[in-house]
This record gives C-alpha cells, sequence and structure tokens, in this order.
C-alpha cells in the first residue's frame, strides 16, 4: 500500500508540474473559494477547486492540506492521507501536518507509521506544546504495544446475544452492584435511550426500555444505578432545563415506577459537557466525566459527595487518573476502592484503551493498562464488572457482533480484578405489620472490634459491600425494637456468595425474643470469647435505653452428647451471658440465666449447619 500510495504522490504532483503557471494569487483566490465549499459542507466541490489551484501554483501545500480535510470528512482514509504527504513533499509546510498524518494512521490502525511522523513532528521547531505531548505518547504507544502483544492477557469474549445486542449499536453497559440489573445504551436512527435487562439463572431476560419517564426525544444514555435499585442517574443531552450540553440526572423509583428525571444541577452539573456517572456501593460518592476548567484537559473524571441532602463540589481525581487528554467512562466497583475508566492519554494500543486504579490511604494508584487483547488498536471503552470481580462487559465492534456495537461479556485476567468482597442485601420490615422500618445499621470486624460499616437504612433497604476474609457482627437496630444480630464469618468461607436476608424487627414487648448471633463459646466450654463483646454491648446498652426490661438469657445446645451435660452446659454458658452483663452495669434482678440443653431445638440436628442453629443464646423479654 505504501508504494501504491507514493506512486499516486508521483503521477500526481508530475502531471500539475507539467502544467504549472506558477500563478499564487490565482492559486490563492482558488483556495478562498474551496473554504467557502468546506463551511458548506460540499468537500468535493471544494477540492475541484483544490485541484485548479494546484495548476497555478504546484507547490501550494495548503491546497493539499485543505484537501486531506475534505477526504476527512468524507471519509475517504488513503485519499486523506496521500493528501497530506503531499503537501510534506514542498518546502515550509506547517508541522501540524504531521499531526494530522498521525491521526490519520491511527485511524488506519497503522502505529507504525503514526510513530515515525511523531518522532518527525518533534524534530521540528515551533512546534505546539499539547501537539509535543501527543506525539511523545503516540511513541510510547508504540513501545507498549510491542511489549503488550508479547504479554497478551487472557481474554476469551462472549457475545451476551439477542437478549441484550441487536443489529443497531449497544454500548455503555452498567452493572448494579448485586449483579441483577445490567443497563445499557441503545442507538437506534442516531437516537440514544437507555434499556435494561434483568439477569435469571441461565442469563439475561430480554432487554426493556426504561420507558418514556426516562429516555426523550433527545439523547439519554451512560446511566449508572443505586446498589439498592432506588436512584438512577442519567446522561441527557439538550434538554431546555440543562445546565450544560450534557448533564446529569437522578430519577427514583417508586413501585418500579421511575420519577421523571431531575437535573442534579450546579455544583455536580455546570455550562459545560457532564456525562459517565457511576455510584460507589454505598452511594456516598458519585463519579463522572467533565471537560470543566480546572481540570489536566481534555474529559478529566470528578466526584462527588453526598452529605446531608446535598452533592458536594466536584473534585478532580488527579493526575494519576487524568491527563491532557480524554479520561472517562469511569466505574467504581463494589469494593468502592476499585476504578476502570478509558482513557486516551496514558500508554496504550494506540487509540482509547481501558485503565485500572485503585484507591488507598494516601490516593489512587498510577493508571494501569489491563492489557491486550482486551485493549485493542480500536476504541476501548465502557467496562462495568460482577461484584465478585470475575466478570466484566465491555462494547466492542470485534468478530462476532451481531452489527455495529455490542456488549460482551469475558472473565477479567486476575492482576485486574478487584478485591475480593461479597454483599449484604436486606429489607427490613416490621416482623408484626411487615412494613418497611427505618433503622441504624452497624458492622463490625470482630477481629479488631472496630466498627467498619454504619448507616441508616432508606425506606426498609440495606445494601452494604463487605470484604471478605473477616468475621463480622451485622446488627441493625431501632428504638423500641429488639436489634436484629447476625454473625457473618467469610474467614471459613472462600465462597463470595452474597448475603440476601429479609429482616424482621421485633417491637419490644413480653415474650418477643431474638438470638444473639454473635456470642460465642469455645467447643464444649463456657467461656465467652472476647468476640463476643461486641454484641453483649449491645445488650447492655439496649438495657440501658429501657429501664424497666427485664430478659431471660438462654443457652441452647444440639442433640450430640448426654442430655444431662448438654443442659448443664447451656445453663452455664447462659449465666456467663448474665455475669458479662451484670459486671457492665445492669442489675442482676432484671437478668434471668436459664440453659434448656437440646430441648427446644430450631431445626432438625441432622447437619453441621442446623446443628449449629440449635447451638444459640436467645435473649426473650419477661418484664417491660
Amino acid at each position: 500500500m505504501k508504494k501504491f500510495c507514493f506512486f499516486l504522490i508521483f503521477i500526481l504532483t508530475s502531471s500539475l508540474t507539467l502544467n504549472a503557471k506558477n500563478d499564487y494569487a490565482k492559486a490563492s483566490e482558488l483556495l478562498n473559494d474551496a473554504n467557502t465549499f468546506s463551511s458548506k459542507a460540499k468537500y468535493n466541490e471544494s477540492n475541484e477547486k483544490l485541484l485548479k489551484a494546484l495548476e497555478y501554483y504546484p507547490e501550494y501545500w495548503e491546497a493539499y492540506e485543505k484537501m486531506g480535510f475534505n477526504y476527512k470528512m468524507l471519509g475517504d482514509l488513503e485519499s486523506r492521507i496521500i493528501s497530506y504527504e503531499n503537501a510534506i513533499l514542498f518546502k515550509n509546510y506547517a508541522p501540524r501536518i504531521l499531526v494530522f498524518l498521525v491521526e490519520a494512521y491511527l485511524v488506519k490502525n497503522d502505529l507504525s507509521k503514526a510513530k515515525d511522523y511523531a518522532e518527525l513532528y518533534l524534530k521540528q521547531k515551533n512546534t505546539g506544546t499539547n501537539s509535543e505531548q501527543y506525539c511523545k505518547l503516540i511513541i510510547q504507544n508504540y513501545n507498549f504495544v510491542i511489549e503488550a502483544k508479547k504479554n497478551p492477557v487472557p481474554f476469551n469474549p462472549k457475545n451476551l446475544g439477542t437478549t441484550i445486542n441487536t443489529s443497531e449499536h449497544e454500548y455503555f453497559p452498567y452493572l448494579n452492584p448485586d449483579g441483577k440489573t445490567l443497563a445499557f445504551t441503545r442507538m437506534i436512527n442516531r437516537n440514544e435511550d437507555l434499556f435494561y435487562a434483568l439477569k435469571n439463572k441461565n442469563g439475561f431476560e430480554n432487554a426493556i426500555s426504561f420507558g418514556s419517564s426516562i429516555n426523550s426525544n433527545l439523547n439519554d444514555g451512560a446511566c449508572a444505578m443505586s446498589a439498592d435499585g432506588r436512584f438512577l442517574i442519567i446522561t441527557a443531552c439538550d434538554r431546555k432545563e440543562g445546565v450544560g450540553s450534557c448533564d446529569l440526572y437522578i430519577s427514583e423509583r417508586n413501585n418500579n415506577t421511575w420519577s421523571k428525571p431531575k437535573n442534579l444541577e450546579i455544583p455536580v452539573n455546570t455550562t459545560y459537557w457532564e456525562a459517565h456517572p457511576t455510584f460507589s456501593a454505598d452511594g456516598k460518592t458519585l463519579y463522572f466525566s467533565s471537560n470543566r476548567p480546572g481540570g489536566f484537559g481534555g474529559r478529566d473524571i470528578w466526584s462527588s459527595n453526598y452529605d446531608n441532602g446535598k452533592w458536594s463540589a466536584p473534585i478532580n481525581l488527579g493526575a494519576k487518573i487524568n491527563t491532557a487528554f480524554d479520561d472517562q467512562c469511569p466505574f467504581i466497583h463494589a469494593d468502592n476502592q476499585t476504578l476502570y475508566f478509558t482513557s486516551n492519554g496514558w500508554p496504550g494500543m494506540g487509540n482509547a484503551d481501558i485503565y485500572i486504579s485503585r484507591k488507598t490511604d494516601t490516593g489512587w494508584t498510577l493508571a494501569e493498562n489491563i492489557g491486550y487483547p482486551i485493549n485493542t488498536e480500536n476504541d476501548d471503552n465502557g467496562m462495568t464488572v460482577s461484584y465478585d470481580g470475575k466478570i466484566a462487559f465491555l462494547a466492542s465492534t470485534r468478530e462476532g457482533t451481531l452489527g455495529g456495537l455490542d456488549i460482551f461479556s469475558f472473565e477479567l485476567p486476575e492482576k485486574a480484578k478487584p478485591e475480593k468482597i461479597t454483599y449484604i442485601k436486606a429489607t427490613i420490615n416490621d416482623k408484626i405489620t411487615k412494613e418497611p422500618i427505618e433503622a441504624n445499621y452497624s458492622i463490625t470486624d470482630l477481629d479488631t472490634k472496630k466498627e467498619a460499616y454504619k448507616g441508616i437504612t432508606t425506606k426498609g433497604l440495606l445494601y452494604v459491600s463487605i470484604k471478605a476474609n473477616k468475621n463480622y457482627a451485622l446488627e441493625i437496630q431501632k428504638e423500641n425494637y429488639l436489634f436484629y444480630s447476625q454473625n457473618i464469618n467469610l474467614k471459613e468461607s472462600t465462597s463470595q456468595e452474597p448475603y440476601e436476608l429479609e429482616v424482621l424487627p421485633e417491637p419490644i414487648s413480653v415474650n418477643s425474643k431474638m438470638v444473639l448471633n454473635n456470642v460465642f463459646f469455645d467447643f464444649d466450654k463456657d467461656i465467652l470469647k472476647e468476640e463476643s463483646f461486641v454484641e453483649l454491648d449491645k445488650v447492655v446498652k439496649l438495657m440501658q435505653q429501657n429501664r424497666n426490661l427485664k430478659i431471660e438469657l438462654s443457652g441452647h445446645t444440639d442433640s450430640k452428647g448426654d442430655d444431662k451435660y448438654n443442659q448443664v452446659l447451656s445453663q452455664k454458658r447462659a449465666e456467663a451471658v448474665v455475669n458479662y452483663l451484670i459486671k457492665n452495669g445492669i442489675a442482676a434482678t432484671r437478668l434471668i440465666a436459664k440453659g434448656y440443653g437440646e430441648t427446644q431445638p430450631v431445626a432438625a440436628n441432622d447437619t453441621d449447619a442446623n446443628r449449629a442453629l440449635n447451638r444459640r443464646t436467645e435473649l426473650k423479654i419477661i418484664g417491660n
């Protein structure tokens, strides 16, 4: 192809030279006419004027430059390249044409040739600073590609199929933190709308439009959903109430109906461009892309925190993520630490690639390319990752599409996986009325005795991502209710299966009771383990807040062993709990210890799991 291109250059320039009239003034006049046609998108007519200009002045490099622009607008890549390469055959051409050639060869996926012209540009005088940065990056990209192709990462993409993809374009996938809803953008007749698909045991169901309450006759796309499924933040462009060209809007779901999206307004939105939202799993931080002033150049990634009912002034994520070019399409994983994003400003495969950065106590780690062939010479963007870190989704035009951009899934390489987590998702309803209740929740690391997570449920819904390899005590508390207790021991399990719970707190009344699931004893012992103190301190607080409360603390065993021995052991364990409460200021007259041995099982004693349920400590209200 190179020989063919230069052959055309030779023929064209020779032909023009033979007919040259060397009339620069006339050529300049024709260039002005060509510019007029080009400004009206009449690119072929413009090129006719340019060819005549070259007849008058064959060394008129400006005419070749304009011709290259016209061919760019016409989508004729080969003619675009030939025109620009003709322009640099003559003296005093503008160095910017070398940058245009770099861009053209990148479109052609010829990074080697792009690198050659980038090196040539850097040898010129009086070059622009931005273009210098760009050309230096192209050279870095070339070196990166050499090494990346020597060391490919595992990659086996699978098209999500006809339930998601069509002959149209599907892109910007966003997987809800619990992994059960996949939202994405679909373009139909140049109009973008939002769709979603629910996941079942066989995969994703047929995609459904978010409907007229979310989608408009303008462009609506690139969305994020809160972990509890209540809130949806979308990108909407050119709406009359908009602050800028594209803004972020929020919608709330009530009874499976989405409200009309409301503009997030200043300071999240500006008169510039805001798009590509992503929520932290705790719902407290919003990440998004913007080209607002104060960044590093182009589009940057910013974050805003939600506090006291308001979004804070956004903060730029800094130089370890953002560059002088475009850094966008962020996705914050449910671990609240791992950020995936798209950039054309870090060393990569030549266009936009996907990168990873991790949040630490001292800030974000330096952006790292997730590797070839996940990233290719084409634009790769909009990646989202399942909560367990195993499966990722991205949009691509690679082999296997149904037409245009399709959404593919693939197993994420180990190096690019987020921190191992699982999640707790709970509905909190009154045990008697079954109505949702607001409650405080706390999740304590039983090894350190420190509270790892805390907050208030919203409309009876709770979603919390928790780190693996820990032993946690989950407690849900509300005034005038017995608190709910659950032990979540991830140290003894390699599974990342989620904890999905229905919590039914019981109003405080005589005979109401609860299991103290975070009270522990060693096997065949009646001495409280230190991990129990976190939960028993909650019982102390409950007794202090309800001064008239009298309770029975009961011990229960499974059916293994001698009946009488089990009864004695359960009594001693109940007494150990009572003694702890007394030592912490609760009057003995308000407490009764009772051992029931194996006489009150809550499950059959036929499996280890069921026997574990029967070995328990219960709290029962006997006076109020």
